[in-house]
């Protein structure tokens, strides 16, 4: 087993904490090289008794260059660099090949309690489980470990441990007879067996125990293969043998660089001490033989070295806590009790022996914990405080399939060109209905073409790119469905704003009556039969002028109503209009929808005329009152003749 030194160095801080474990044997860097060091030592002194007592004077002058030469040329090897890569690579190697280990404990706790019951079917089912479990990993260690292999040099000889059974011998000396090859998995194909059993005859209530089950069987076997792997695949045979050269040689050449002989007479080498031990060269053999014995040993940490991993132990351990868990301990548990702290149900703290006093701790602070931050450090650098709105009561994207150009179109432009779609209607009326919304902190709105006035932003302030995409405003597109109304606003789900719930839904209440009224007023004035719907147009507030501004109406013949009248009606119905134009007027509210629909040349009240005579297209804008107009939508008269006028400036529209 390794030999394990860390309860006699639990404090690293005392004077010579590792000077004890110098004195061990078992395991130690005496016991690996001393045999070695003799050898080394004994043909060092030969060679050196041979200088001084069988050589002549022209000899030893001679023995004197090559001893120069050798001590010159052997620090060429570098010894350091090919060792330490070496040692890392099969220490590395030695760890994970203990880590592949499996330990049956986590398949022997799910088993006891994917499969309950006391009865004896369910207590086979468990048992053999774990027992095939132990058996595949014997039969894997057998294989790579000599220990192991010596403990159980025959099938016999595992049939006689109790781990496996007479009949199940003879089915792996049949299988043996069919393929030489390692058949550590067979157990484990068993114990699935088993487990499927256990399912269909349902002692496994649940697929996903099975699975489970299946998960951990199959996380042993890797492990085993892994083993199998490890040992059939060693460090390349070429580093093996470049590093024991490198070593090897370099010492070789200390033996005669480093001999340490009186000059001869007559010679012209330096003077040096005529000392009998090599002190320093024998330390420099212990630790560079040293360190290659560490490589030696962990290579293979499955062997008879005092630092190699103690598998009988294992196995033993093994097969008693899997019965112990399925079998000794299955569903039995201590008596339930009320713990010491019930009452006060979280303690406030626990109890230190007067020798762990001084351990006791408190929670450890992280680096940033006192760490203050100065006031002015505090303030927001690229978020301006937002004013509070109430025609912003819902949240407003813009739809992504709009493309960048189109955003940045003038927002009436946008309305017309999609003839026969409106903006979603949940988010457009959410955010305070269609024309009310304030476009102010907008950048894509915020133009002439939209009727505001266009500024730079403040100075002092740079809009961060958050702003730019959360601070947009606009609706997203909905296909009309042919109805002349559009479909009411009021069973789209939004989320309100506490503080102007109330006054949003009234408004909504305003707007769905006055969009019934204007049904039937359309429907009194004959509309339904004779008019064809072209479909609906959203119109963008017109800023309002002064009296006397000729913006102020859209008057026929203008080239701006002219183009709205292409931009609204279809390319067939336009060039006839502009053959034979009837223009009625209209005066808008700032806020209304309106519905653009296609008459005859008669009157909606006048009897319709001859088929034979041409149609005399007209289009006709019907309002739908605002918020100021609301008072006369429950009436039933139509609001354009029941308005007072508020001394307030509208603008018209003339098609």
């Amino acid at each position: 087993m390794t030999i394990s030194y860390a309860g006699e160095v639990p404090n690293g801080s005392s004077f010579g904490c590792f000077w004890r474990i110098l004195c061990k044997w078992r395991g130690s860097v005496y016991k690996l090289v001393w045999r070695e060091l003799l050898a080394y030592l004994t043909l060092y002194y030969t060679i050196n008794l041979i200088y001084r007592f069988a050589l002549t004077e022209d000899q030893q002058r001679i023995f004197e260059k090559v001893r120069q030469y050798f001590g010159a040329q052997s620090e060429s090897i570098p010894m350091s660099f090919v060792l330490g890569f070496y040692v890392s690579l099969v220490v590395k190697r030695w760890w994970e090949q203990y880590k592949l280990l499996p330990w049956p404990d986590t398949l022997a706790l799910f088993i006891s309690a994917g499969i309950p019951g006391a009865d004896e079917t369910g207590r086979l089912m468990r048992r053999n489980i774990v027992r095939y479990a132990i058996l595949a990993y014997v039969i894997t260690l057998q294989r790579v470990s000599l220990r192991v292999k010596r403990r159980f040099p025959t099938w016999q000889h595992v049939v006689d441990s109790g781990l496996m059974l007479e009949s199940e011998r003879k089915v792996f000396e049949k299988m043996d007879g069919k393929s030489p090859m390692s058949k550590y998995w067979m157990p484990l194909v068993w114990a699935t067996n088993i487990i499927n059993r256990a399912r269909k005859e349902g002692l496994i209530t649940s697929d996903h125990i099975v699975q489970t089950l299946l998960v951990e069987l199959s996380d042993i076997r890797r492990r085993l293969g892994a083993l199998i792997g490890y040992d059939t695949v060693c460090v390349p045979l070429v580093y093996t043998q470049v590093v024991t050269l490198a070593l090897y040689t370099y010492f070789v050449a200390a033996l005669m660089g480093r001999q340490l002989v009186p000059p001869a007479s007559g010679s012209t080498s330096k003077y040096e001490p005529d000392v009998y031990f090599p002190l320093f060269t024998a330390l420099q053999f212990c630790f560079y033989v040293g360190w290659l014995k560490v490589a030696e040993v962990l290579i293979n940490p499955f062997g008879e070295d005092d630092d190699d991993i103690e598998l009988n132990w294992l196995i033993d351990r093994h097969i008693k806590a899997a019965y112990m868990i399925v079998d000794e301990m299955h569903e039995e548990h201590p008596e339930l009790l009320k713990d010491q702290y019930w009452e006060e149900v979280v303690p406030k703290d626990l109890p230190y022996t007067v020798a762990s006093e001084h351990y006791r701790r408190h929670e450890p602070a992280c680096s940033a914990d006192h760490y203050k931050v100065k006031a002015e450090d505090a303030v927001y650098a690229n978020v301006q405080a937002p004013r509070k709105s109430h025609d912003e009561t819902y949240a407003d994207y813009e739809s992504v399939d709009t493309p960048l150009v189109e955003r940045r179109k003038n927002w009436f432009q946008r309305q017309i060109s999609r003839m026969g779609s409106v903006r979603s209607a949940s988010t457009a009326y959410s955010s305070g209905g269609l024309f009310g919304r304030n476009r102010h902190n907008s950048v894509v709105y915020s133009s002439p073409e939209a009727g505001q006035p266009a500024g730079p932003p403040p100075p002092h302030h740079k809009m961060s790119l958050y702003e730019r995409l959360v601070g947009r405003k606009s609706g997203r597109g909905q296909k009309s469905n042919g109805s002349a109304i559009p479909i009411t606003l009021r069973n789209r789900p939004r989320i309100p704003t506490p503080d102007v719930t109330k006054e949003v839904m009234d408004r909504e209440n305003r707007i769905a009556m006055g969009m019934q009224n204007m049904g039937v007023i359309m429907a009194h004035q004959g509309y339904q039969n004779e008019v064809p719907v072209l479909g609906a147009l959203v119109l963008s507030p017109i800023q309002e002028l002064d009296s006397g501004s000729v913006n102020n109406t859209l008057h026929a013949g203008q080239p701006g109503t002219t183009a709205l009248a292409q931009a609204v009606l279809s390319p067939g119905i336009t060039p006839m209009l502009a053959a034979t134009p009837v223009v009625s007027p209209v005066t808008l509210s700032p806020l209304g929808v309106s519905q653009l629909t296609l008459v005859n040349g008669s009157a909606p009240s006048t009897p319709r005329p001859d088929r034979t005579t041409p149609p005399i297209p007209r289009a006709t804008v019907t309002e739908i009152p605002s918020d100021r107009d609301s008072e006369h939508s429950g009436t039933g008269t139509p609001p354009e003749f029941s308005r007072k006028p508020n001394g307030s400036k509208r603008g018209e529209v003339y098609v």
